[in-house]
């Protein structure tokens, strides 16, 4: 005869509680199958239950024998669900209700194995340890994939004045935001605890991992912002004095002036690119929860647009603007300037030395062309633009 497995016994005979009544014997049950698997496999059976889920739903299919005559009531496991008065608590806040679900019942494993008051304090630290573990990796594998899921978001939007973030996006940045404050919850054990060097270590590692992302998705936005108006500066970098279109377009406008009131280029484009900043600066503005990201991003986006506009000037210091490139500049420059600062970007950051060159250079190709111009440039001007209306 095959001699019949050891039992494992985590407590002695004489230190186990003598439970009470039957829900203490499922509290016990319960225990033990997470004592078993205190790893992930411990935390799918447990969001299992709580998810309203039965044991009975994942055994396979096998048929019961029928008594006559008699019902056959098979026992039903504990609902761990959120009672209804928890209602308003349990829902969404950042817009994921799989994030919400997650971290919800993260807590509530925890706090249900805190609640049973082990009687061994060794074996409740392990426990303790093993459940921060188990956190942890769950909060890094929803770091990563949220990042994963930002990155293709990003790859398959456009590149011009049509770009608008999309909410999932805000999202994304809402969920690592709620991830960032749960870890400290979640992840980190008592201040009472004597804690490893390795531990702390591999905490430091979430909370590096969470900043990581942040900052990676704050540069991945501002790279598309820069994208769309690289193609607002490509577009008028056509009227560039010396180009073939340029020639065509003056010998054309010269000719057909002699017959007709040939119109002019207006300043659609630029009026295009400033609903494009502002519609996008109020999506950032109502969906994302934390205010601090939020003017992270606006002071990078505002940085990246002086650059590229100083450094499409400079590659045209030996050159006159034109004037539909003079006008169309100074009203995406003084436009973005006002509307920055009315979403909270310090003066400091306002006034660097990128701005400073940009404004000194568009003030003296406007009093250029006001000389040279026999139109001028109809009211716009780098002088008094917050008076301008729009």
């Amino acid at each position: 005869m095959p001699s019949s497995p050891a039992k494992v016994d985590f407590f002695p005979v004489s230190e186990r509680p003598t439970p009470q009544n039957d829900s203490s014997v499922s509290c016990w049950l319960f225990c033990s199958l997470v004592l078993l698997s205190a790893s992930s496999q411990g935390f799918l059976l447990f969001c299992s239950l709580i998810s309203g889920r039965t044991i009975t739903n994942n055994l396979p299919s096998v048929p019961l024998p029928r008594v006559p005559n008699l019902p056959l009531n098979l026992p039903q496991m504990p609902s761990f669900s959120a009672p209804s008065w928890m209602g308003p608590q349990c829902d969404s806040t950042n817009g994921s209700a799989t994030s919400e679900d997650l971290f919800w019942k993260l807590d509530a494993l925890q706090m249900f194995v805190m609640d049973l008051h082990w009687p061994e304090p060794e074996f409740a630290k392990h426990l303790e340890q093993r459940l921060k573990l188990m956190a942890s990796d769950m909060m890094e594998a929803c770091v990563k994939r949220t990042k994963a899921a930002f990155d293709s978001k990003m790859q398959k939007s456009c590149k011009s004045t049509d770009f608008r973030i999309p909410l999932s996006v805000c999202t994304m940045f809402n969920v690592l935001m709620d991830a960032k404050k749960q870890c400290s919850k979640l992840c980190v054990l008592d201040q009472g605890q004597e804690v490893e060097q390795q531990w702390q270590q591999y905490h430091s590692k979430i909370d590096v991992l969470i900043d990581e992302a942040f900052k990676d998705m704050i540069s991945s936005l501002v790279s598309k912002f820069a994208a769309v108006l690289d193609g607002v500066l490509s577009k008028i970098s056509r009227y560039d004095e010396g180009t073939f279109f340029s020639s065509i377009l003056s010998f054309t406008v010269k000719a057909a002036a002699k017959y007709v009131d040939v119109p002019k280029p207006g300043m659609d484009l630029a009026d295009t690119y400033i609903t494009f900043v502002r519609q996008n600066q109020d999506i950032l503005r109502d969906r994302v929860n934390d205010e601090m990201y939020t003017e992270k991003i606006f002071d990078q986006w505002y940085c990246s647009l002086m650059k590229a506009v100083c450094a499409w000037l400079t590659d045209r210091l030996d050159q006159q603007l034109h004037v539909y490139q003079l006008k169309t500049l100074i009203k995406i420059v003084k436009k973005s300037y006002r509307d920055f600062r009315l979403q909270g970007v310090l003066d400091t950051t306002l006034n660097n030395k990128t701005y400073e060159t940009v404004y000194n250079r568009l003030t003296i190709e406007e009093a250029t062309a006001a000389v040279s111009a026999t139109d001028g440039l109809q009211g716009i001007t780098m002088r008094d633009s917050d008076e301008e209306e729009g």
